[in-house]
């Protein structure tokens, strides 16, 4: 069996993650580039991601006579794949028949033996419906959403429960789903770093209520998981300001 490289496990393991709420034939269910680079947590920008194992898995499905899996990568002005996804397999690059065909063979598929553990990533948070979602939303506070290797092997050590109450939310595929913190925002003017000291699992209420300094972290009353601990000095920055703006 042909091995792929590190990077291609890992993208191969996130469209796997991904099938579950694929609907074949609704690109609106697929994924973007753009949130597919993001997710990976890879370098550079979104058109490296064809170099970055995208390509590598393309080449490796179609040589162990798989399922075009990665026609679930679709471009965001197009919703649809890159040419090359098409020329890969020879394929006029307006034959939309074949490329739903691939995507409903690749649900029906059991993808698990060609993931190796020792290289795929982190389970990736399941992405949402909505492809166009932007990386940065700007409304009172600035917000950037970055779901990044780090942050969702913190979800995964704490079983995607909140830090804060324990709950967690249950997807419709089964999967449970929580959202990752940096105490000290990320970007300016916080500049906080992306590191595991710097990171708590929440849930979607909770992360609201951080994000805009809404509420104080108490450390007696945050969860804490063997190989996970927040470090103080985030804490603080965090309840300095809470308590500034409440003035």
């Amino acid at each position: 069996m042909t091995k792929l490289g590190k990077q291609g496990t890992a993208v191969l393991r996130l469209l796997v993650d991904l099938l579950p709420n694929v609907r074949p034939g609704d690109p609106r269910t697929y994924i973007s580039y753009g949130k597919a680079h993001a997710l990976l947590g890879f370098p550079g920008t979104p058109q490296d991601l064809e170099y970055q194992g995208l390509g590598d898995v393309a080449v490796f499905a179609k040589d162990e006579d798989l399922p075009a899996i990665t026609g679930l990568v679709i471009r965001q002005d197009t919703l649809g794949p890159g040419k090359g996804y098409f020329e890969v397999y020879g394929k006029d690059e307006m034959d939309f028949t074949w490329w739903e065909n691939q995507v409903a063979l690749s649900k029906r598929f059991n993808w698990r033996p060609y993931l190796d553990a020792e290289l795929s990533a982190p389970r990736a948070t399941p992405p949402a419906n909505d492809i166009s979602q932007p990386t940065r939303v700007d409304t009172k506070v600035s917000r950037i959403l970055r779901d990044t290797q780090l942050a969702r092997l913190i979800k995964e050590k704490h079983n995607f429960a909140c830090q804060l109450c324990g709950k967690t939310i249950l997807l419709a595929n089964g999967e449970r789903y929580a959202e990752a913190h940096h105490i000290q925002p990320l970007g300016s003017p916080h500049d906080g770093p992306d590191i595991e000291g710097n990171i708590i699992c929440v849930c979607p209420n909770h992360h609201v209520e951080l994000d805009y300094f809404a509420r104080p972290l108490d450390p007696d009353q945050i969860r804490i998981v063997a190989g996970h601990e927040l470090d103080p000095r985030f804490l603080d920055y965090h309840n300095r300001h809470h308590t500034s703006l409440r003035r």
